[in-house]
């Protein structure tokens, strides 16, 4: 079906990401930060399942160098890049005035500096292709206010005026950029960050549903926003998280 790049491929949306594609007949490159058997081993099941090929690519998000040297790499396989999904994130919760100026930079350093230099690369290959989408992942804490939420979704909506601008410019090449927003999300990430302050009820109140979403949900849009049958929508920032009471 094509071939698709996907950042933080080594767990929660990520790695519901690696099965979507692969199930469906895409090659994969997956970027990860450091070598890890495990994975690797598990992508060699993926492949040997759905017959594709996919790629490990290890970088670190705060390295400038190390992205640049990473994209080398996939370039260097003349392959066309179909899709790219800008996944791999940090998140943060905490009160605005715990958060110190180089937390907040670290924050911004991965969530919205990596994926805008990845974005510069990629968008060459695309450019000359006539071709491509990219899918950046968001969070409704870009859209809504929440306390402890300041910098995470500061970072967050960043990202999502960068995708609007970037829709517009890219319109005329044949590429289209929308991000999808979710809401909670069963993952360690949010285990990690926000069930440890917050009740895990608490997290979920506010959703019609009053459940987690799962990172197959997640995956199932973002994999949409790759085909042709979202070939219309451009430049969009879609929430998905269940629908807010």
């Amino acid at each position: 079906m094509g071939n698709v790049i996907i950042t933080g491929a080594n767990r929660g949306i990520g790695r519901a990401l690696l099965s979507k594609y692969a199930s469906n007949g895409w090659n994969i490159w997956a970027c990860i930060r450091k070598e890890n058997k495990k994975l690797e081993e598990i992508l060699i099941d993926i492949q040997s399942t759905y017959h594709v090929w996919i790629k490990p690519i290890y970088f670190d998000l705060k390295d400038g160098d190390q992205i640049k040297h990473g994209m080398k790499e996939i370039f260097s396989s003349k392959q066309s890049i179909d899709a790219l999904v800008n996944n791999a994130a940090v998140g943060n919760y905490d009160l605005f005035q715990r958060v110190s100026v180089d937390q907040a930079r670290d924050i911004f350093e991965i969530n919205f500096f990596a994926p805008y230099q990845i974005m510069q690369y990629v968008l060459r290959k695309m450019v000359n292709q006539k071709s491509g989408s990219i899918i950046n992942v968001s969070s409704i804490a870009s859209l809504d206010a929440n306390q402890g939420d300041s910098i995470y979704g500061a970072s967050k909506a960043a990202m999502n005026i960068l995708t609007k601008d970037i829709a517009a410019e890219m319109g005329q090449f044949g590429i289209r950029i929308n991000a999808v927003a979710p809401g909670p999300v069963d993952t360690d990430l949010l285990k990690s960050i926000y069930i440890p302050k917050l009740r895990k009820e608490s997290v979920v109140e506010n959703s019609a549903f009053s459940r987690l979403g799962t990172t197959d949900e997640i995956a199932n849009l973002i994999y949409f926003l790759s085909t042709d049958q979202s070939s219309f929508i451009n430049g969009e920032i879609i929430r998905i998280d269940g629908g807010r009471k």
